[in-house]
Formats: structure tokens, C-alpha cells, sequence
């Protein structure tokens, strides 16, 4: 189902001519491609589920994220989900964008999802239906400002990952230089100014594991030098490494190398092999 409302403008309003606008509900399946674009820009917003776009990579965005096509380049997006997919899409006529909205068109941007931005959307297409006195002026105004938020929700979100990502090296930093260290999460995360659900979200997409299954990593990798380089006992080694007990770092060592730290430590390798081998 497709539900779109066309401007029909007869003439320009800041060399802007906005030319369809609408809000899809999608199912599996439906495709666009237009090997050669169109003659007009197309702005794509996803609402909800995701849309797979066929660009020089294939990428795909969820809810949050647009795309702006300028006239003539192709569009190739299908939407491969089971569920009822929607997006918002405005086809307008312009030479060229302002120049201060520096966009890029045929890429993915991916932001948080906005509602803010579908009101914008929702306010348009509203607009463009009751054809009220200068509705095409005010079409051409939210237009821009609609372009605005989203290139400042985009600079935002780099920002955001950047300082997310600079908080989180620093928590890791700290990890392999205490990694004895008995810090609970909420500890981690007062380091990184994030509440813990937050922090534990942010540190998984960043590293690719929870903060606690990177530390127990970082341990198991020096208990395994230990056991190689030092005649030390299991339960020196579990005070050394910071484990509560020395069972539990016993079976953390043979979850994680197949053997047990006494085991591991008879191996041959454990005490020449590391070293000298090639």
C-alpha cells in the first residue's frame, strides 16, 4: 500500500519545485529500480524495518537512516522483511542544493530514528493535500529545514560515535593495564559518564563483547603466559590475575584453551615451545 500525495506546483519558490511527496507502507518484496535515477531528487527516510539499497555496496538501513538521489543516478532499494515495513519519500526539482547543506547523495546515512522528522514528513504531505494559500511556500520551508535536521542529526550521531568510541578506548586501556582490577559495570561506566545498560550497549557494538568477557579474555591471555614462564601455583596465579577463586579460574582456563591450568602447564609447549617457536 502506498499512500502519496502529489504537489503539483506551477512554479518555483527558492528554485525549489516540490513534485510528489508520500508516506509507504511496504511489503515484502517491493522493489524500486530505475537504472537511471529520475529527473527530479528523491529524499528516502525509513520509518520502520529496513530497506536493502544496491549501491557500489550493498547496505542496509534501518529506521532512522535516508538516502538522497539526485537526478539521474540510479536507484536500485528493495525491502526484504516480512513485516509491514514504512518510509517517507519527497521527489523535488532543483538545479543544485543549497550550498550550505553538504549531503552527499547515493549514500546511506544512518541516524537514530526521529520523530521529529516524520512530523516533518507528515506536515508536508498534509500540506500538499489541502492546497492552502502559499502551501507551496511552506512545503519548500519545511523541505529545507526537513534537509537541515537531517544533516545536523547525522553530524550529531559522528560526533556522538566519536566521543563514544574515545570513552570506551579508555575503559579498555584501563582493562590491560588493570586487569587484576575487580571493577563491577556501574565502575566501568562512571569512567565513561554513561548510565551500564548504556555503557555495556555502547563498549559490545564498539569491541564485540560484553565489557566482563573482554577483561576475562585479557586475563586468560596473561594466566597462559604465566603458566609458560613461571613455576607458579593455580591459586598464585588466580590472586595475581584477580579471580575470586581459584575453581572459577580454573574453569574459565579450560573453557576458554581446552585444558586445565595444571594441564596446560605440563604441556611441552608451555615452557620452550612458546618462546622458541617459529
Amino acid at each position: 500500500m502506498i499512500y502519496s500525495a502529489y504537489a503539483e506546483q506551477n512554479e518555483q519558490v527558492l528554485g525549489f519545485k516540490l513534485v510528489s511527496c508520500g508516506h509507504i507502507f511496504a511489503k515484502h518484496g517491493r522493489e524500486i529500480n530505475r537504472p537511471y535515477g529520475r529527473e527530479d531528487w528523491l529524499l528516502f527516510y525509513v520509518v520502520k524495518e529496513s530497506e536493502t539499497f544496491y549501491l557500489k555496496n550493498t547496505v542496509i538501513a534501518s529506521a532512522g537512516a535516508f538516502i538522497l538521489f539526485a537526478p539521474g543516478e540510479k536507484q536500485h532499494h528493495i525491502y526484504e522483511g516480512n513485516k509491514t515495513a514504512e518510509f517517507y519519500y519527497i521527489h523535488f526539482k532543483c538545479k543544485e542544493l543549497p550550498s550550505d547543506i553538504s549531503l552527499l547523495t547515493s549514500t546511506v546515512y544512518n541516524a537514530p530514528f526521529n520523530r521529529q522528522i516524520c512530523d516533518l514528513f507528515d506536515d508536508i504531505i498534509e500540506k500538499t493535500l489541502c492546497k492552502q494559500l502559499f502551501y507551496e511556500r511552506l512545503c519548500i520551508y519545511k523541505m529545507l529545514y526537513l534537509l537541515t535536521l537531517l544533516e545536523r542529526n547525522v553530524l550529531y550521531e559522528n560526533r556522538q560515535n566519536k566521543e563514544n568510541f574515545e570513552r570506551i578506548a579508555y575503559v579498555v586501556q584501563h582493562m590491560n593495564q588493570h586487569y587484576d582490577s575487580n571493577l563491577n559495570l556501574e565502575d566501568y561506566a562512571n569512567m565513561c559518564t554513561m548510565s551500564k545498560y548504556h555503557f555495556i550497549k555502547v563498549f559490545e557494538s564498539i569491541v564485540g563483547c560484553t565489557p566482563i568477557e573482554y577483561r576475562n579474555n585479557i586475563r586468560l591471555q596473561h594466566a597462559a603466559d604465566l603458566l609458560s614462564e613461571e613455576k607458579l601455583t593455580v591459586e598464585k596465579i588466580s590472586n595475581i590475575l584477580g579471580y575470586t577463586s581459584a575453581a572459577y579460574f580454573s574453569s574459565a582456563f579450560k573453557q576458554k584453551y581446552g585444558l586445565s591450568p595444571k594441564q596446560y602447564q605440563k604441556q611441552p609447549f608451555s615452557v620452550g615451545f612458546k618462546k622458541g617457536a617459529v
